[in-house]
């Protein structure tokens, strides 16, 4: 793109400003999310004008086959941030905190952070649930770090929420995933994503945070809205959430193109002279006259 993109013309060239996020919710202004994995895909984004970068473990699924979150590694995480960040500039890049990375203590929550910061180069991390999981948030906020809440549909204890399936559906479940949503706040939690949650319980929540909702099938009624690059860009052949809008199908595109590559190579139409490094007369004679030698 050769222009700036009108959401960055309110500050100046650089990192969007955490404080920026909250400003946006006084003004209405909606939040732009997207989860990426790679350079590449950090760069695009950026581009594009979007506002915060995900790195998500929902790369177990998308981008390395694996059934559910849960295997994904702190490792795994930690590099994909390392490419993200190598090409996004201006999007706050959220490292997501995959399962087992601060799940046993406080201390072991910090150090699993501070690791995404300083040798990934995340703005801030992810982590899921309320319960354990606010006193955990506090003791990274307290150690410095930004945190992004996750409350609804946690991917990473799906199994014990009876699956991929939406919560807050019953009065009791949504009171308590609004408490968890303000406990999260309380704790320091600079924006809560809401996930498979109804409409109306992501509007009672936005409205009852002072920080930024992020809704991934969750509404129009939130702050700001995320989805996985794989899903909305047509690359993930899985069965896709029923809130994802797919906005191309590359997947398709991408098939395509391999399918001509092979038939070209195939026909031998492919490489053409054009496709070649010359190499002068002379020294070609030269290389000739070493081979008959």
């Amino acid at each position: 793109m050769s222009e700036k993109p009108p959401r960055y013309a309110s500050w100046t060239a650089g990192k969007l400003p955490l404080p920026e996020l909250a400003e946006m919710k006084r003004r209405g202004d909606r939040i732009v999310m997207v989860t990426a994995y790679d350079a590449p895909s950090g760069r695009l984004a950026d581009a594009a004008g979007v506002d915060l970068i995900l790195v998500g473990d929902s790369s177990g699924m998308v981008v390395h086959g694996r059934e559910s979150t849960v295997p994904v590694s702190l490792e795994e995480i930690l590099y994909m941030t390392q490419w993200v960040t190598r090409g996004a500039r201006r999007p706050l890049v959220v490292a997501d905190m995959p399962f087992g990375s601060y799940e046993v203590s406080n201390e072991q929550a910090v150090a699993n952070a501070v690791r995404l910061v300083k040798e990934g180069g995340a703005d801030a991390v992810k982590l899921e649930r309320g319960g354990t999981s606010v006193a955990r948030a506090r003791a990274i906020v307290e150690a410095g770090i930004p945190v992004m809440g996750h409350v609804g549909l946690t991917p990473q204890t799906a199994t014990v929420l009876g699956g991929f399936k939406a919560q807050g559906r019953t009065a009791q479940r949504a009171k308590e995933l609004l408490d968890d949503a303000l406990a999260l706040q309380e704790a320091g939690c600079f924006a809560i994503v809401l996930e498979a949650v109804p409409p109306a319980v992501a509007r009672a929540v936005t409205r009852a945070l002072a920080v930024p909702t992020i809704g991934i099938g969750a509404g129009g009624d939130t702050d700001g809205q995320v989805l996985v690059w794989h899903d909305m860009l047509g690359f993930y052949e899985g069965r896709a959430p029923r809130f994802v809008k797919r906005y191309a199908d590359l997947g398709e595109v991408i098939t395509e193109a391999l399918a001509r590559y092979a038939e070209e190579v195939r026909s031998g139409a492919f490489p053409e002279e054009r496709h070649t490094y010359a190499m002068p007369e002379e020294e070609l004679a030269a290389f000739e006259a070493a081979l008959e030698a």
